[in-house]
């Protein structure tokens, strides 16, 4: 795991250790860097698209809107889910991003979901605005900074 991306270690972790449901939000993914590499530069959303849109990740992503919070969110795929009969647990594929709901059943190529994900997230991380709590955008709860300097 040492070559790949911060937010790809982080979403592995939290989804090995069941810390999510469906899958944690852009914001939170690439805000984890503010914890872990306080001196670097948060990612963009849209060189996190490019880097999770890449087949050389030992993991599928998934990518649905969380009827829960609203938000759309970063999971990882299962080799159950991707072998799922008929075909019906995966609406679109683009490249290694999985469309697992039918949020983006208009969009028709990897730069349409790419402009979503930037309009719905950037703003958002250059705000340091990284986890939604209760409804609304903030830091990280104390339960979430630990989880993530876990992998310190």
């Amino acid at each position: 795991m040492e070559d790949y991306p911060l937010w790809f270690k982080v979403l592995c972790h939290f989804d090995d250790n069941n810390y999510f449901e469906n899958g944690l939000t852009i914001p939170f993914l690439l805000g984890a860097s503010s914890i872990i590499n306080s001196s670097d530069a948060i990612l963009s959303v849209e060189e996190f698209f490019l880097q999770a849109i890449d087949d050389s990740l030992p993991r599928k992503i998934s990518l649905q809107k969380c009827g829960y919070i609203g938000e759309y969110v970063i999971g990882t795929i299962d080799k159950e889910t991707i072998n799922y009969p008929y075909g019906k647990a995966i609406a679109k594929q683009f490249g290694n991003i999985s469309i697992t709901d039918d949020s983006f059943l208009e969009i028709l190529d990897s730069n349409e979901v790419k402009k979503i994900l930037i309009d719905e997230s950037q703003n958002l991380l250059d705000s340091n605005l990284y986890s939604i709590n209760q409804g609304e955008w903030g830091n990280y709860s104390d339960i979430e900074s630990s989880r993530i300097k876990e992998l310190e």
